[in-house]
């Protein structure tokens, strides 16, 4: 093998080192109002999987290299930080702590929140008229609702949606109603 065979190649965490924007690849930034915590989850594991720093996230990297695996730990919570909201980045933001840390935490907070939010939505969809909204909006905002509690693991059955959509139309939507 010569000199320059083995200079090209590289281990799979020095890929890592060339991401400088997270979200050209990651589009999807968490936030506690939208409760998308279990597809940001899914899509940020899937990706530093992807880039072999996994055991960041999990605590199980091993620190042969005390220096190399502060960068890396370092560039994973960069990443973390990068997907957050501002106001969600000002609540978990923790000085010095690993990136295995900062992941509990996240997964901590969105765990506590979920039975409030869900509680929240829960009434907010039973109650949302149509308003001067269109009908497309109106079904829009109440399948939006819908799919959080979906997201938070608070299914709401399609018959429940069904009877939310007729009681908050209008008396305009009458004859809809009735042939409903």
């Amino acid at each position: 093998m010569t000199v320059s065979e083995g200079s090209s190649k590289t281990k799979p965490t020095d890929k890592i080192f060339c991401i400088t924007n997270i979200k050209s690849y990651f589009p999807l930034l968490l936030d506690l109002d939208h409760m998308n915590y279990d597809s940001w989850k899914e899509l940020f594991k899937t990706h530093c999987i992807g880039y072999s720093v996994y055991g960041h996230l999990d605590g199980s990297s091993l620190k042969a290299d005390e220096s190399q695996w502060e960068e890396v730990d370092n560039i994973v919570k960069q990443w973390m930080y990068g997907t957050l909201t501002q106001p969600l980045l000002q609540t978990i933001l923790k000085p010095d702590a690993p990136a295995a840390e900062v992941w509990k935490s996240i997964e901590a907070l969105f765990l506590e929140n979920k039975e409030s939010k869900a509680m929240e939505l829960d009434d907010e969809i039973r109650s949302i008229t149509i308003g001067d909204s269109t009908i497309v909006q109106y079904c829009t905002r109440i399948k939006s609702i819908a799919d959080i509690l979906a997201n938070i693991e608070a299914l709401v059955p399609e018959r429940n949606l069904v009877i939310y959509v007729i009681n908050g139309l209008s008396l305009k939507f009458a004859h809809v109603v009735t042939t409903i």
